[in-house]
């Protein structure tokens, strides 16, 4: 039986990871094991699971092959983890790809391919764990996001669409949670350009971004609606004249 969880303090936290087999997704389920949680790994291939914990840290491991774009696989991964832990009480929605395709190459099947694992495999890890948070009365989503649909590069056409989405997928689905319960909440995290396969693997090693999820979570420990994070911080969209006008009025009236 798992201790009421603590944001603050990981060994009380049921986590479970999608696209867990590489990448971000392997280091946050690394991350979260040696922080003390429990940890449920998720992936298209199991093998690339098994490596994953150590021995001593088995017992609070769960390995589970599933598609994300399908619903079905999801809900039954969904149940085997409540089956075993009892809850969940963060899901990082972390599972993704990035065809590297021109608009005008990939076929159709290829670009709704990517959508439904970018968009519709976030959906619906959403609708499977979400009640359950709401029965328990505490969760954090966290939806893995991107900044690629603000200035788009080429041959990323499906990918910077679906990072767009998650968008506004994310606020919409907070809209609803609002009046639902106080204590589940979900955010977009934007963890920066990593050192993975997606990246050609430049940029950020994912052991660090994953060091930076444990720091994030703590700062969630209020309804403030729903936020985007970017690495280790709070993000915040830069004010334009007229709210920094608006902003001095304000401060001039409280003098």
């Amino acid at each position: 039986m798992l201790p009421p969880p603590q944001l603050q303090s990981p060994e009380t936290l049921a986590v479970m990871v999608t696209g867990a087999g590489a990448g971000l997704g392997r280091a946050l389920a690394r991350a979260f094991l040696e922080a003390g949680s429990c940890v449920v790994a998720v992936a298209r291939n199991a093998t690339s699971l098994e490596s994953i914990p150590t021995e001593v840290q088995a017992h609070r491991f769960l390995a589970i092959a599933a598609d994300v774009a399908e619903f079905d696989q999801v809900n039954s991964a969904v149940a085997s983890a409540l089956e075993k832990f009892g809850r969940i009480d963060v899901l990082f929605n972390n599972a993704a790809v990035y065809p590297k395709s021109g608009f005008l190459e990939e076929t159709p099947e290829e670009f709704a391919r990517a959508i439904s694992i970018n968009v519709c495999g976030i959906a619906n890890c959403c609708k499977a764990v979400l009640p359950a948070m709401i029965r328990n009365d505490f969760g954090r989503v966290l939806n893995l996001g991107s900044f690629a649909d603000i200035a788009p590069i080429p041959r990323s056409a499906a990918y910077s669409a679906s990072k767009g989405a998650v968008h506004g997928l994310t606020k919409s689905i907070a809209a609803d949670l609002s009046g639902v319960s106080s204590n589940v909440e979900i955010h977009e995290w934007i963890p920066g350009h990593l050192n993975t396969r997606m990246s050609d693997f430049t940029g950020i090693d994912p052991a660090v971004s994953a060091e930076w999820a444990l720091r994030i979570l703590p700062m969630m420990q209020s309804s403030m609606g729903s936020r985007i994070f970017e690495n280790d911080h709070e993000w915040l969209p830069t004010k334009g004249l007229r709210a920094r006008l608006l902003d001095l009025v304000r401060f001039w009236k409280r003098k």
